[in-house]
């Protein structure tokens, strides 16, 4: 009589990304990214993130680049200077809604040659009752499957989204030159949230991502070049969606553009390769990549669709 009960042993704190007194606020959650392996790079990561810390999380990167800009050019790192858009719009509700995948559909694209077979590989559809004619597509391109440019209303909701992928097709004459604003929606699509650009191959696709694509270190200055085929796997396709493809690729003609292994980034992994030159690679971003298939897709060519499938997969697959 009068003894205390004995003490009742504290249950772990397990993240929910729910307030205290919800029902969900006891299930246990893996973070996606970790759960595929890959580092963590900021407060949380995609879904095991709240959205508040999602938000602010992105606030602080935009207010990063704003700071330095407030200082000479010695005394500062790397920038991206722009404006981002904040509101109550999420990325999981609308209106506008926006697509997991989508791919750019505007200026140097060849909209009825290798801008359809890519179209169809990756199982985007035309607008309901509208086809290509025999010059263009741009009639029949007209939802949100498709971005027409990456300065207008989409890309300004369409960069905030997350786990999405941009496939950019291959480019003729010159591509696009994005404003300001474009690249830094650009820098932060990758930078902030679990993003995939896929860059396709041509020497107006390795100028896009050196003109357009800004990183904490800088910009790039990738050199592209030519090699004969067929293209060998490097032991660092294992563990990635690239491990289930051929252990080559072909390189029919010029129709194949790679970049120089030596003007990558510090930080690039590539994938299949033929001497020093890289014709599949990954650039991590932040939280998210780049990844560029050297193929021009002016044939459908099995082993390069695969390649092309397989890199849609990136944002899904779980290492084992």
């Amino acid at each position: 009589h009068g003894r205390l009960p004995p003490p009742r042993a504290e249950r772990p704190k397990v993240y929910t990304g729910h307030s205290r007194g919800s029902p969900l606020a006891q299930t246990v959650k893996p973070p996606c990214r970790a759960e595929r392996g890959y580092p963590r790079n900021g407060p949380g990561d995609c879904d095991d993130e709240t959205a508040d810390e999602t938000e602010a999380y992105r606030r602080m990167q935009g207010a990063r680049d704003n700071l330095n800009v407030a200082y000479p050019t010695w005394a500062r790192g790397m920038s991206v200077p722009g404006h981002g858009a904040y509101s109550l719009w999420r990325y999981k509700r609308g209106p506008p809604y926006v697509k997991r995948l989508v791919m750019f559909a505007g200026t140097g694209v060849d909209q009825v040659g290798s801008g359809t077979l890519v179209r169809r590989m990756l199982g985007l559809k035309t607008a309901f009752g509208r086809s290509c004619d025999l010059r263009s597509c741009d009639h029949a391109w007209d939802d949100n499957q498709y971005l027409k440019t990456f300065d207008g209303t989409h890309f300004r909701f369409f960069y905030r989204n997350v786990d999405s992928m941009l496939v950019i097709p291959p480019l003729f004459g010159a591509g696009p030159i994005l404003t300001q604003e474009g690249v830094y929606r650009l820098h932060h699509y990758m930078h902030d949230q679990c993003n995939t650009l896929v860059v396709l191959g041509g020497v107006a696709n390795v100028l896009f991502i050196n003109a357009n694509v800004a990183d904490n270190d800088g910009g790039f200055d990738l050199v592209a070049d030519w090699k004969d085929g067929p293209y060998e796997a490097q032991q660092s396709i294992v563990d990635t969606p690239f491990e289930e493809l051929a252990v080559t690729l072909p390189g029919p003609g010029t129709t194949v553009t790679g970049v120089k292994i030596s003007s990558l980034p510090h930080n690039a992994i590539s994938y299949f390769e033929a001497g020093d030159v890289s014709v599949v690679f990954e650039i991590p971003t932040g939280r998210g990549r780049l990844i560029y298939l050297g193929y021009d897709f002016s044939e459908p060519i099995t082993p390069w669709l695969h390649a092309l499938v397989a890199a849609t997969k990136w944002n899904d697959f779980v290492k084992h």
